[in-house]
């Protein structure tokens, strides 16, 4: 079959989670939906068995090429989630069938949106995404940072399009202002892998902190200003967090962020990021995160160094400055909810596609 004009989808129909990894794909799916791509059924899992079904499904994704071959026209454009992953119908158990990406690349043009990059999060890696990214036909990368990662890894700069931010749809609606919130400070997310909530000094605590997701740990807090407020979907939370500042943190330490982590805000656009955005909440992050920039650029809170900065950098913040701050949040929160950011990144490849057909006729 010939090339088609049309642009195609790998859709992974994920179930409804509490992992922020769910809901950010789920929305990527939904905006390609609403840009009439044409879904292409990715690789379902099934129940998860105790004596491995996983090397099944890895041969089960080599037949899964050959399927895509027979129904889509060679030489198609496909945009794929990177990296590929399928979910346990009965687990939050997920494998990573990122392996047939460099098959599929040979015969289809391949658009990849980058979730994560393991090589930048974890020490070793069975399988390179750069290795990966290096043969997609054009790369969605989450911000500037990133982007220069990619491209000292030897990715063409013409390739690679900045996202700047995660999109965050939601239908739920959100306090107007938290201005006047108890708790000064949120942090939602992971807390098994975020120990630095432990050792946040007392005079911060007493701002008052709300803590939202999986693995707190009461013993180890002894705090009455340290509030776990509990595990929310990641479609409701937005509508529920409260606090009047969303704090992007991550590591052991609450003078830096540290560790595998830590570093890696250096490079990636957290999540909890939109979520804070689109609750209407200002936010308060590590200065040296690669979203530092999106905050300072827009307007829609403060960097800090270590979280011993809280208490000063506040203080400079009354109602009018805080309301100043909050009319910028909603500005991007309309963005947001809309699916603007990933919009103009498809609208500018699609406008590569074209040009490079007319300039081959």
């Amino acid at each position: 079959m010939k090339s088609s004009n049309r642009i195609y989808y790998l859709s992974e129909r994920n179930p409804d989670g509490t992992t922020a990894g769910n809901k950010a794909r789920n929305d990527v799916e939904n905006i390609l939906q609403k840009r009439k791509y044409i879904p292409i059924s990715a690789l379902q899992l099934g129940l998860e068995r105790k004596h491995g079904n996983r090397i099944a499904f890895k041969l089960k994704a080599l037949l899964f090429i050959n399927k895509i071959k027979n129904n889509i026209p060679l030489n198609s454009t496909i945009v794929i989630q990177y990296p590929m992953m399928a979910q346990f119908t009965n687990s939050n158990n997920k494998i990573d069938y990122s392996s047939i990406f460099s098959k599929l690349s040979k015969f289809y043009k391949l658009i990849a949106i980058v979730h994560d990059i393991n090589d930048l999060r974890e020490e070793r890696v069975n399988h390179s995404n750069l290795d990966d990214l290096k043969l997609a036909y054009a790369i969605i990368s989450h911000n500037k940072n990133m982007t220069d990662y990619l491209i000292k890894s030897g990715i063409n700069s013409n390739r690679i399009f900045n996202l700047e931010i995660f999109d965050y749809l939601s239908s739920y609606q959100n306090k107007d202002s938290h201005f006047d919130d108890e708790a000064t400070i949120c942090f939602a997310g992971n807390l098994n892998k975020s120990r630095f909530i432990y050792t946040i000094p007392d005079n911060i605590r007493d701002l008052g902190i709300n803590l939202y997701g999986n693995g707190y740990e009461l013993k180890k807090d002894k705090s009455p200003y340290l509030n776990y407020q509990g595990t929310y979907s990641s479609e409701k939370i937005s509508s529920i967090i409260k606090g009047k500042y969303g704090l992007i943190w991550d590591g052991e330490k609450s003078n830096t962020c540290t560790g595998l982590v830590g570093n890696y805000l250096k490079y990636n656009n957290p999540h909890k990021l939109s979520m804070y955005l689109v609750a209407n909440i200002p936010i308060i992050i590590w200065d040296q995160a690669a979203e530092a920039q999106f905050v300072k650029k827009n307007n829609v809170g403060i960097t800090i160094s270590s979280i011993d900065e809280i208490p000063n950098k506040l203080s400079s913040i009354d109602a009018k400055k805080y309301d100043k701050m909050l009319d910028s949040v909603k500005l991007i929160k309309n963005k947001l909810l809309q699916g603007k950011y990933l919009n103009t990144q498809l609208d500018n490849i699609e406008s590569k596609i074209i040009n490079k057909k007319n300039e081959n006729k």
